[in-house]
C-alpha cells in the first residue's frame, strides 16, 4: 500500500492531487505561519459491520489563525510563500513557479494512505473512504474556508471523512488507520498568468501504534432471530417484575 497524501478534492489542482495521486506543492516551513495540534474525537470505539463510520478530528490553535480572502488579508508579506505550483496538462508534471501575486487563502485536508480500513488508498475493500468538503447540521467541514478565525488555545471541531463498508458490510475485525493533516492553501498566479496553489500544514496526525491510531471494532450485525429472542427475554423479565409486584 503507497503512502502518498491526497487533497480534499474540490478546487483548483486539489481535485487533479486526488485522482492522479499526487500532491500540491508546498512551501517552506515559515515560522510566522499559524500552526496548531490535532486530535481524534472518539478515536476508539465498536461497530456494526454495515454502519459507516465517521472520523471526526478537533483543531486547537498555538497561534491566532485570522484571515480573509479576496483581498487577502491577516497575513504579513514577509510571510507569504513565494512560490507555488500548478499542474501541466501538456507535460504531465507538476511545475513549480513564483508568485507574482497572491489572491487568496483556504483550508484543506489530507488523506494519508495507509491503515487496514481500506485496500486501494481510499478505495476499498473493506471499506471506502470519502472527505467530508462541505458543511451539514451536526457535520462541521474544515474544508474550503476562504476566511476564518481561530485564536490561540481555540478549538473547532469538525468532520474529517467518512469510511463506509464496501458493498453495505465489512468483515469483522480491528481496523485502524491514521495520516491527516490541516493545510492553509494560498493561491495566486505567475508571470506567465498559470493559477498557482501552495501549501502550509497547521497541524496533523500520524502513526500506527494503537496508542494514536483512529481504530474501530467491527462486529457482525445480529441475525433477526437474535434480535427476536432478545425481545423475548425482554418481555419475560417485564412479566417477572410485574408477578413479583402483584405478590
Amino acid at each position: 500500500m503507497n503512502h502518498q497524501r491526497l487533497f480534499a478534492a474540490g478546487r483548483i489542482a486539489a481535485a487533479a492531487c486526488l485522482s492522479l495521486g499526487c500532491t500540491l506543492a508546498a512551501a517552506p516551513a515559515l515560522a510566522a505561519l499559524p500552526t496548531g495540534t490535532l486530535s481524534f474525537v472518539q478515536r476508539t470505539g465498536t461497530v456494526l459491520a454495515n454502519e459507516t463510520i465517521e472520523v471526526r478530528l478537533e483543531l486547537t490553535m498555538d497561534s491566532d489563525l485570522v484571515f480573509s480572502s479576496n483581498p487577502l488579508a491577516g497575513f504579513a508579506a514577509e510571510d507569504l510563500p513565494t512560490e507555488g505550483g500548478y499542474w501541466d496538462d501538456e507535460a504531465s508534471e507538476w511545475v513549480t513557479a513564483a508568485f507574482v501575486e497572491i489572491t487568496g487563502a483556504y483550508l484543506n485536508t489530507w488523506f494519508m494512505c495507509a491503515g487496514t480500513f481500506t485496500s486501494s488508498c481510499t478505495g476499498g475493500p473493506p471499506y471506502d473512504f470519502g472527505f467530508h468538503t462541505s458543511s451539514a447540521p451536526g457535520y462541521p467541514s474544515i474544508n474550503f474556508h476562504e476566511s476564518f478565525t481561530l485564536l490561540s488555545g481555540h478549538s473547532y471541531e469538525y468532520t474529517f471523512g467518512f469510511f463506509s463498508p464496501t458493498g453495505g458490510s465489512a468483515p469483522p475485525g480491528t481496523y485502524k488507520w491514521n495520516g491527516t493533516g490541516v493545510t492553509l492553501n494560498f493561491v495566486g498566479v505567475d508571470a506567465d498568468g498559470n493559477s498557482l496553489t501552495a501549501s502550509h500544514d497547521i497541524a496533523s496526525v500520524n502513526g500506527m501504534d494503537d496508542s494514536v491510531a483512529f481504530m474501530r471494532e467491527v462486529v457482525a450485525v445480529p441475525e433477526p432471530g437474535s434480535y427476536t429472542l432478545m425481545a423475548l427475554g425482554l418481555l419475560g423479565v417485564a412479566a417477572a417484575v410485574r408477578g413479583r409486584r402483584t405478590l
